[in-house]
Protein backbone atom coordinates (compact mmCIF):
# COMPACT_ATOMS: atom_id res chain seq x y z
CA UNK A 1 0.00 0.00 0.00
CA UNK A 2 3.04 2.01 1.07
CA UNK A 3 3.83 2.15 -2.54
CA UNK A 4 0.65 2.88 -4.24
CA UNK A 5 0.54 5.45 -2.29
CA UNK A 6 4.40 6.85 -3.35
CA UNK A 7 3.41 5.78 -6.99
CA UNK A 8 0.52 8.22 -6.46
CA UNK A 9 1.91 10.98 -5.19
CA UNK A 10 4.80 10.80 -7.50
CA UNK A 11 2.38 10.77 -10.64
CA UNK A 12 0.86 13.62 -9.51
CA UNK A 13 3.62 16.05 -8.12
CA UNK A 14 6.37 14.93 -10.24
CA UNK A 15 5.03 14.45 -13.84
CA UNK A 16 1.70 16.17 -14.61
CA UNK A 17 3.62 19.49 -14.00
CA UNK A 18 -0.18 21.04 -13.26
CA UNK A 19 -0.38 20.59 -9.69
CA UNK A 20 1.26 23.16 -8.09
CA UNK A 21 1.43 22.86 -4.18
CA UNK A 22 3.05 25.93 -3.61
CA UNK A 23 1.41 28.32 -5.96
CA UNK A 24 -2.48 26.95 -5.57
CA UNK A 25 -2.22 25.47 -2.32
CA UNK A 26 -1.67 27.75 1.23
CA UNK A 27 0.54 25.38 3.05
CA UNK A 28 2.13 28.22 4.64
CA UNK A 29 2.05 30.03 8.01
CA UNK A 30 1.39 27.11 11.28
CA UNK A 31 -1.06 29.77 12.71
CA UNK A 32 -3.16 30.10 10.17
CA UNK A 33 -2.85 26.00 9.23
CA UNK A 34 -3.85 25.45 12.61
CA UNK A 35 -7.24 27.01 12.34
CA UNK A 36 -7.27 24.83 8.70
CA UNK A 37 -6.31 27.81 6.36
CA UNK A 38 -9.13 30.10 7.53
CA UNK A 39 -7.43 33.21 7.89
CA UNK A 40 -8.71 35.66 5.58
CA UNK A 41 -10.39 37.90 7.56
CA UNK A 42 -7.93 37.57 10.76
CA UNK A 43 -4.67 38.13 8.73
CA UNK A 44 -3.09 39.97 11.88
CA UNK A 45 0.59 38.80 11.96
CA UNK A 46 3.26 38.12 9.99
CA UNK A 47 1.19 34.95 8.10
CA UNK A 48 -0.98 37.54 6.59
CA UNK A 49 0.79 38.05 2.90
CA UNK A 50 0.28 34.18 2.65
CA UNK A 51 -3.39 34.68 2.81
CA UNK A 52 -4.99 38.48 2.51
CA UNK A 53 -1.77 40.88 2.12
CA UNK A 54 -4.39 43.92 3.77
CA UNK A 55 -3.93 42.78 7.17
CA UNK A 56 -0.29 43.75 7.56
CA UNK A 57 -1.57 47.51 7.73
CA UNK A 58 -2.87 46.71 11.28
CA UNK A 59 0.34 45.29 12.09
CA UNK A 60 1.56 48.10 15.15
CA UNK A 61 4.84 46.17 15.48
CA UNK A 62 7.95 44.62 13.59
CA UNK A 63 7.41 40.66 13.06
CA UNK A 64 9.32 38.09 11.21
CA UNK A 65 8.41 34.29 10.89
CA UNK A 66 10.16 31.02 9.59
CA UNK A 67 8.65 27.85 9.09
CA UNK A 68 9.50 24.39 7.86
CA UNK A 69 7.43 21.26 6.98
CA UNK A 70 6.71 18.10 6.31
CA UNK A 71 3.67 17.35 4.12
CA UNK A 72 1.95 14.16 3.24
CA UNK A 73 4.31 12.47 5.40
CA UNK A 74 5.14 8.64 4.66
CA UNK A 75 7.46 6.36 6.35
CA UNK A 76 10.21 5.62 3.40
CA UNK A 77 10.44 6.56 -0.40
CA UNK A 78 8.56 9.88 -1.03
CA UNK A 79 10.01 13.41 0.77
CA UNK A 80 8.35 16.55 0.47
CA UNK A 81 8.60 19.89 1.88
CA UNK A 82 8.09 23.30 2.58
CA UNK A 83 10.14 26.50 4.26
CA UNK A 84 8.89 29.54 4.71
CA UNK A 85 10.17 32.96 6.21
CA UNK A 86 8.32 36.14 6.04
CA UNK A 87 9.28 39.49 7.49
CA UNK A 88 6.53 42.88 7.99
CA UNK A 89 7.52 46.05 9.09
CA UNK A 90 5.19 48.47 10.21
CA UNK A 91 6.20 51.89 8.89
CA UNK A 92 3.77 54.18 10.30
CA UNK A 93 -0.24 54.53 10.69
CA UNK A 94 0.06 57.28 7.95
CA UNK A 95 2.60 55.21 5.46
CA UNK A 96 1.40 51.67 5.90
CA UNK A 97 3.61 48.26 6.22
CA UNK A 98 5.55 46.45 4.04
CA UNK A 99 6.15 43.15 3.37
CA UNK A 100 9.18 40.82 2.10
CA UNK A 101 9.09 36.88 2.10
CA UNK A 102 10.05 33.55 0.40
CA UNK A 103 8.60 30.15 -0.22
CA UNK A 104 10.46 27.20 -0.71
CA UNK A 105 8.58 23.68 -2.31
CA UNK A 106 10.31 20.49 -3.09
CA UNK A 107 10.12 16.79 -3.46
CA UNK A 108 11.83 14.03 -3.40
CA UNK A 109 14.72 16.18 -4.98
CA UNK A 110 13.50 16.78 -8.32
CA UNK A 111 10.58 19.16 -8.38
CA UNK A 112 10.75 22.42 -6.43
CA UNK A 113 9.39 25.66 -6.27
CA UNK A 114 9.93 28.79 -5.02
CA UNK A 115 8.65 32.51 -4.88
CA UNK A 116 9.67 35.56 -3.80
CA UNK A 117 7.12 38.02 -2.45
CA UNK A 118 6.91 41.93 -1.80
CA UNK A 119 3.58 43.64 -0.65
CA UNK A 120 2.09 47.15 0.96
CA UNK A 121 -0.56 47.89 2.95
CA UNK A 122 -2.74 50.76 4.32
CA UNK A 123 -5.53 51.47 5.98
CA UNK A 124 -7.62 53.36 3.72
CA UNK A 125 -10.64 54.42 5.63
CA UNK A 126 -11.86 54.62 9.11
CA UNK A 127 -14.40 56.22 11.27
CA UNK A 128 -16.15 55.31 14.57
CA UNK A 129 -16.97 51.80 13.72
CA UNK A 130 -14.99 50.43 11.18
CA UNK A 131 -11.43 50.39 9.62
CA UNK A 132 -11.03 49.51 6.20
CA UNK A 133 -7.79 47.86 4.96
CA UNK A 134 -6.08 47.20 1.60
CA UNK A 135 -2.95 45.82 0.08
CA UNK A 136 -0.85 44.33 -3.06
CA UNK A 137 1.58 41.69 -3.30
CA UNK A 138 3.87 41.33 -6.12
CA UNK A 139 5.22 37.86 -6.53
CA UNK A 140 8.34 36.12 -8.20
CA UNK A 141 7.27 32.51 -9.33
CA UNK A 142 10.10 29.59 -10.47
CA UNK A 143 9.36 26.05 -11.13
CA UNK A 144 12.38 23.90 -11.94
CA UNK A 145 12.18 19.82 -12.64
CA UNK A 146 14.85 17.76 -13.17
CA UNK A 147 13.29 15.45 -16.29
CA UNK A 148 15.16 12.95 -18.25
CA UNK A 149 18.67 14.31 -17.03
CA UNK A 150 17.35 17.15 -18.25
CA UNK A 151 16.46 20.44 -15.85
CA UNK A 152 13.67 22.50 -17.14
CA UNK A 153 12.15 26.07 -15.60
CA UNK A 154 10.09 28.78 -16.34
CA UNK A 155 9.71 32.00 -14.15
CA UNK A 156 6.88 34.45 -14.28
CA UNK A 157 5.15 37.40 -11.79
CA UNK A 158 2.16 37.45 -10.12
CA UNK A 159 -0.12 39.95 -8.39
CA UNK A 160 -2.73 39.76 -5.06
CA UNK A 161 -5.01 42.17 -3.98
CA UNK A 162 -6.37 42.06 -0.51
CA UNK A 163 -9.12 43.90 1.09
CA UNK A 164 -9.97 43.39 5.56
CA UNK A 165 -13.06 45.41 7.17
CA UNK A 166 -12.50 45.61 10.62
CA UNK A 167 -16.06 46.40 12.50
CA UNK A 168 -16.80 47.19 16.09
CA UNK A 169 -17.34 43.99 18.71
CA UNK A 170 -14.70 42.13 16.98
CA UNK A 171 -16.30 41.06 13.76
CA UNK A 172 -13.82 41.56 10.48
CA UNK A 173 -14.49 40.53 6.79
CA UNK A 174 -12.12 40.17 3.90
CA UNK A 175 -11.14 39.61 0.15
CA UNK A 176 -7.95 38.32 -1.70
CA UNK A 177 -7.37 37.66 -4.74
CA UNK A 178 -4.60 35.75 -5.88
CA UNK A 179 -2.50 35.40 -8.78
CA UNK A 180 -5.43 37.84 -10.21
CA UNK A 181 -3.23 38.13 -14.14
CA UNK A 182 -3.30 34.07 -14.13
CA UNK A 183 0.94 33.81 -15.13
CA UNK A 184 2.15 31.61 -17.15
CA UNK A 185 4.40 29.05 -14.75
CA UNK A 186 4.46 25.73 -18.08
CA UNK A 187 7.57 24.05 -18.33
CA UNK A 188 6.67 22.64 -21.59
CA UNK A 189 3.06 24.23 -22.69
CA UNK A 190 1.08 27.26 -21.38
CA UNK A 191 0.08 26.28 -17.86
CA UNK A 192 -1.28 29.53 -16.13
CA UNK A 193 -0.99 29.28 -11.90
CA UNK A 194 -5.19 29.24 -11.01
CA UNK A 195 -7.03 33.00 -9.91
CA UNK A 196 -7.94 32.46 -6.85
CA UNK A 197 -10.72 34.77 -5.01
CA UNK A 198 -11.82 34.23 -1.26
CA UNK A 199 -13.89 35.89 1.23
CA UNK A 200 -13.92 35.12 5.00
CA UNK A 201 -15.61 36.16 7.87
CA UNK A 202 -13.79 35.96 11.34
CA UNK A 203 -15.23 37.18 14.92
CA UNK A 204 -13.29 37.44 18.09
CA UNK A 205 -13.43 37.99 21.65
CA UNK A 206 -12.31 38.17 24.69
CA UNK A 207 -13.84 35.34 26.65
CA UNK A 208 -16.96 33.89 24.16
CA UNK A 209 -20.48 34.57 25.87
CA UNK A 210 -22.06 31.27 27.37
CA UNK A 211 -18.95 28.93 26.88
CA UNK A 212 -16.68 31.74 28.80
CA UNK A 213 -13.93 30.27 26.11
CA UNK A 214 -10.95 33.10 25.87
CA UNK A 215 -9.63 34.76 23.69
CA UNK A 216 -11.79 33.33 20.82
CA UNK A 217 -11.73 33.24 17.44
CA UNK A 218 -13.98 31.81 14.98
CA UNK A 219 -13.13 32.25 11.30
CA UNK A 220 -14.40 31.14 7.63
CA UNK A 221 -13.16 31.14 4.19
CA UNK A 222 -15.03 30.75 1.09
CA UNK A 223 -12.42 29.49 -1.62
CA UNK A 224 -13.17 30.05 -5.45
CA UNK A 225 -10.40 28.50 -7.62
CA UNK A 226 -10.95 26.66 -11.11
CA UNK A 227 -15.17 26.10 -11.42
CA UNK A 228 -14.07 24.67 -7.22
CA UNK A 229 -16.01 26.21 -3.82
CA UNK A 230 -14.47 25.53 -0.86
CA UNK A 231 -15.17 26.06 2.90
CA UNK A 232 -12.78 25.93 5.32
CA UNK A 233 -13.66 26.60 8.93
CA UNK A 234 -11.42 27.46 11.82
CA UNK A 235 -11.32 28.62 15.63
CA UNK A 236 -8.38 29.56 18.02
CA UNK A 237 -8.82 30.10 21.93
CA UNK A 238 -5.37 31.93 23.48
CA UNK A 239 -5.73 30.23 27.21
CA UNK A 240 -3.25 30.72 30.44
CA UNK A 241 -3.02 34.19 30.14
CA UNK A 242 -2.43 34.67 26.32
CA UNK A 243 0.21 32.57 26.11
CA UNK A 244 -0.80 29.14 25.16
CA UNK A 245 -3.14 28.80 22.00
CA UNK A 246 -5.53 26.08 21.21
CA UNK A 247 -6.84 25.71 17.33
CA UNK A 248 -8.71 23.34 15.34
CA UNK A 249 -10.09 23.61 11.59
CA UNK A 250 -10.22 22.22 7.96
CA UNK A 251 -12.34 21.62 4.91
CA UNK A 252 -14.06 18.24 3.24
CA UNK A 253 -10.21 16.91 1.79
CA UNK A 254 -8.28 17.45 5.59
CA UNK A 255 -8.89 18.20 9.03
CA UNK A 256 -5.95 20.20 11.21
CA UNK A 257 -5.12 20.95 15.07
CA UNK A 258 -2.40 23.43 16.29
CA UNK A 259 -1.03 24.40 19.40
CA UNK A 260 1.25 27.52 19.89
CA UNK A 261 3.25 29.38 22.85
CA UNK A 262 4.02 32.90 23.38
CA UNK A 263 6.98 33.36 25.79
CA UNK A 264 6.85 37.39 26.43
CA UNK A 265 10.61 38.86 26.26
CA UNK A 266 9.70 42.36 27.94
CA UNK A 267 10.49 42.85 31.36
CA UNK A 268 8.52 45.84 31.05
CA UNK A 269 5.13 47.50 29.68
CA UNK A 270 6.96 48.85 27.09
CA UNK A 271 8.85 46.49 25.94
CA UNK A 272 6.26 43.94 24.29
CA UNK A 273 8.94 41.49 22.33
CA UNK A 274 7.82 38.11 22.08
CA UNK A 275 8.80 34.83 20.96
CA UNK A 276 6.07 32.27 19.69
CA UNK A 277 6.51 28.63 18.97
CA UNK A 278 4.03 26.77 16.58
CA UNK A 279 3.07 23.48 15.81
CA UNK A 280 0.07 22.34 13.52
CA UNK A 281 -0.74 18.77 12.12
CA UNK A 282 -2.33 18.22 9.09
CA UNK A 283 -4.51 14.81 8.43
CA UNK A 284 -5.64 14.22 4.85
CA UNK A 285 -8.99 12.72 4.60
CA UNK A 286 -7.91 11.04 1.06
CA UNK A 287 -4.82 9.89 1.12
CA UNK A 288 -4.22 5.93 2.79
CA UNK A 289 -0.81 5.21 5.01
CA UNK A 290 0.09 8.75 5.32
CA UNK A 291 1.10 10.19 8.98
CA UNK A 292 -0.19 13.98 7.86
CA UNK A 293 1.59 17.07 7.67
CA UNK A 294 3.44 18.12 10.38
CA UNK A 295 4.30 22.51 10.45
CA UNK A 296 6.71 23.96 13.08
CA UNK A 297 7.27 27.43 13.02
CA UNK A 298 9.45 30.12 14.85
CA UNK A 299 7.85 33.64 15.16
CA UNK A 300 9.37 37.13 16.68
CA UNK A 301 7.86 40.01 17.91
CA UNK A 302 9.73 43.24 17.72
CA UNK A 303 9.25 46.09 19.97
Amino acid sequence: MKKTVILSLSIVFLLTAKAFALFDTPFWGVRAMGMGGAFTAVSDDSNAPAYNIAGIADMESPEVTAMSAKLFYVSDGFDMSAQYIQGVYPISYEIGAIALGWFHFGDTGLRSEDMVNLGYANTVYTNDWVRLLAGINLKYLRHAVKYKGDNLSNSALGIDLGFIARFDYGISVGYSGKYLNAPDIGLIEKDNVSRTNTIGMAYYNEELPLLKIPHFTIAADYEMRNNSNILILGFESRVLRDTLALRAGGWYEQINFGLGYKLKLGRDETNQSALSIDYAFGLPLQVQDSFGSHFFSLTYKFK
